[in-house]
């Protein structure tokens, strides 16, 4: 598994080793095939406002898209996931509003847009209960690990809360 990340903001100071080895974790946890690749991005709100725009027809920030690769896209030695796109300027108004640190709202927003690409969805209720589980499934498995310092002293209790009442 490979997971690339871009570092195109200003706002965060980006452990890129630390968010590689977090996404290859969740990826196994999914059962990413061994042959998976990710790609990242982390910016800034001006740039996702974009994306969103020209993908989403909404003109105005978001935290996270997602873009999964089509099945014509793929080469049989590797299997891309896709792309996700984090902006560090919304991450940090959330956990200021949530009340936790930028980098544990990072990873909740990784963990959102893997699913994604796992095929998980929110557009129905059901779908959304499913993905909201399934997030707090895999956040307390990452802090229970604890090997993660972004998670370090904190109880997976309160970030489970917001990822179950957030959307």
């Amino acid at each position: 598994m490979e997971v690339l990340i871009s570092n195109e903001q200003e706002a965060v100071d980006i452990n890129i080793d630390s968010i590689k080895e977090i996404a290859l974790e969740i990826m196994k946890f999914e059962g990413s095939p061994d042959n998976s690749q990710l790609s990242m991005v982390f910016c800034d709100d001006e740039a996702i406002k974009e994306l969103n725009n020209d993908f989403r027809g909404k003109n105005e920030p978001t935290d996270v898209l997602s873009f999964p690769m089509e099945l014509e896209n793929f080469v049989p030695e590797i299997r891309m996931l896709g792309d996700i796109v984090i902006s560090t300027d919304t991450a940090l108004r959330q956990a200021k509003d949530y009340n936790h640190s930028v980098e544990a709202e990072i990873i909740i927003l990784l963990i959102h847009g893997l699913l994604h690409l796992h095929g998980y969805d929110h557009i129905k209720e059901d779908d959304y209960k499913k993905m909201r589980s399934r997030e707090a499934e895999i956040l307390k498995h990452l802090c229970d690990l604890k090997k993660f310092s972004e998670l370090d002293g904190i109880s997976s209790e309160p970030l489970i809360e917001r990822v179950s009442e957030s959307e």
